[in-house]
């Protein structure tokens, strides 16, 4: 093993060249656009941006499977082949740290037609002079999308920007260039020095790497790259995973993409780690990251992808179950799923149950189970213990046995459902029940197009902005936009009589209201403007709903 500082433009060249290679292992290009700014900023500041390791290997004789960098194959697609590079060398070397870095380099230095995850776009990276003439590096590096690429042209063209894509130009052209602007009295002498300073910071970086000789053993590549999960680099648990289970030929990041393929929407709430907490779980562990490895490691292939495929069906079953308006528990947009991390062991119980062939009184238990868990925020910490306790205290419950204590001795008046913060799952499980009541069109009384509703105050905060709980979820609801325009920023007295006029009458409209958790009380509370007695009447309809739901 050795350590060498290296030009971090050969190294991305060399990325060009084929010369650099991604194990298969390891995960795909993730980084943002922000992340990737920040690291531009890093280096045009001269920073640290961390050590990269590298396997130095045979072609043909690599211990791993690898992969070029992302982008460079749609980029020789486009390029034309008498320019090409030849991908065919006889040694490579393979990323083991420092993937994100070397692909976001390659993409802002060779600009691939390819899109980044988040957003999903395809973006173009600037280096504009003005601020970095006045000291602002942090200002001075920008990305853009597609749609205002002309305008940081027209920019380039001005003499006011760069594109990071010329640092990989020799400085003398790059100088030539900057020289034109002079008669153009876009810049001065001093400028042009101060803005070739700039480049040649970038084009002289240097990054300490790491080089592992070709006789390392395929058990230490794997023990390293995990090592690197404790040492500053953060790998998922999936990342460390993916590498130990290879050993065994088992291509885990293939069986995720195929996951991600059949169930697109589940797999935008849940992490891939989930499916191998379940899998732990269901071997009798806790699903913390040294019990996951023992038993990922006691399985072979064929056990392992058994297994992940039945996780697979039960998570399925499991975000079904939560998202349902109906037989379930209401959370139809991803944001009010209250936890997300409850799928793990609300899957484990669904299997237990189905293997059970259990009846009503089964999900009952595991109904009552999950709203306890919600409204009392269970799940806020300790998630891996909770999960790992519930699922076999629960199913003791389902059994026949008693319930677990803390479900026991729950009381309902105890729950705080005057909360404000919409990301809290107190918060989110009150909205749901909003949305198993029905939560009907204030103006037709006809379900609700739920998907176009708006979570808005029901006392406007325009009139009723300088009460304490104006924004409490006592104070909101479900509304369709044509309700929301309608109603505006009227009080409660001067709406109503509009949808009175659509319903008819007061018992139909008190119909409407009531499947949004607003009771006869609450009615006459906003009839009247009384915003208090309002909230007093509203949060007892709550506290009554959940009453209902932790009923056995």
């Amino acid at each position: 093993m050795r350590a060498n500082p290296e030009n971090i433009l050969d190294v991305i060249q060399d990325a060009y060249k084929g010369r650099i290679v991604i194990p298969e292992f390891q995960r795909s290009f993730v980084w943002s656009r922000d992340d990737i700014e920040e690291l531009l900023i890093s280096i045009m500041q001269g920073y640290f941006i961390g050590t990269f390791l590298l396997l130095e290997t045979s072609r043909n004789k690599s211990p791993v499977p690898f992969r070029y960098i992302e982008g460079l194959e749609e980029l020789r697609r486009k390029q034309s082949s008498a320019n090409l590079p030849d991908l065919n060398h006889p040694m490579v070397r393979l990323v083991l740290d420092g993937q994100q870095r070397i692909t976001s380099l390659f993409y802002v230095l060779y600009e691939p037609p390819i899109e980044l995850r988040r957003p999903k776009r395809r973006y173009y990276f600037y280096f504009l002079f003005k601020p970095a003439l006045e000291g602002k590096i942090e200002q001075a590096v920008v990305s853009v999308d597609e749609r205002d690429k002309n305008k940081m042209d027209n920019l380039v063209q001005d003499y006011k920007a760069v594109p990071f894509s010329w640092f990989k130009k020799e400085i003398s052209e790059f100088g030539f260039w900057l020289i034109k602007s002079v008669s153009n009295q876009k810049l001065s002498e001093e400028e042009i020095k101060q803005i070739l300073s700039f480049v040649d910071q970038f084009k002289n970086f240097e990054v300490p790497i790491v080089t592992l000789s070709a006789e390392t053993p395929i058990d230490d590549i794997v023990n390293i790259f995990e090592r690197i999960n404790r040492t500053g680099v953060v790998l998922s648990l999936f990342d460390l995973v993916a590498a130990r289970l290879y050993l065994k030929e088992i291509k885990l990041r293939d069986l995720w993409d195929e996951f991600c393929e059949s169930y697109p929407r589940v797999s935008e709430v849940i992490k891939p780690e989930f499916l191998l907490k379940i899998i732990t779980i269901w071997k009798g562990r806790e699903p913390k990251r040294q019990m996951l490895f023992d038993v990922i490691d006691s399985l072979d292939k064929s056990d392992f992808e058994q297994l992940w495929r039945r996780a697979a069906y039960f998570i399925v079953k499991a975000y079904e179950r939560v998202t349902a308006t109906r037989g379930g528990y209401g959370a139809f947009r991803d944001d009010l799923i209250p936890y997300a991390t409850m799928l793990v062991p609300l899957a484990v119980l669904l299997e237990d149950i189905e293997d059970r062939k259990g009846g009503e009184e089964m999900y009952r238990k595991l109904d009552k189970w999950y709203w306890a868990s919600v409204f009392t925020q269970r799940y806020d910490s300790a998630v891996d213990t909770k999960a790992y306790q519930d699922v076999r205290d629960i199913k003791y419950w389902i059994e026949g046995g008693d319930p677990p204590e803390w479900l026991a001795n729950l009381s309902v008046n105890e729950i705080d459902v005057d909360v404000s913060q919409k990301g809290s799952a107190i918060y989110r499980g009150l909205m749901c029940l909003i949305v198993l009541e029905g939560a009907k069109d204030f103006i037709t009384g006809q379900p609700a197009n739920l998907n176009e509703c708006q979570d808005d105050h029901i006392f406007p905060r325009a009139k009723f902005g300088k009460e304490e709980k104006i924004d409490s979820i006592l104070n909101r609801t479900l509304i369709s936009a044509q309700s929301n325009k309608s109603k505006s920023d009227k009080k409660p007295s001067e709406y109503l009589s509009l949808f009175l006029k659509h319903h008819g009458s007061e018992e139909r409209l008190l119909e409407t209201l009531q499947s949004h958790l607003i009771s006869r009380e609450a009615y006459d509370a906003m009839k009247c403007d009384n915003f208090q007695a309002f909230i007093k009447a509203r949060r007892q309809a709550f506290i009554q709903k959940i009453q209902e739901k932790l009923r056995d």
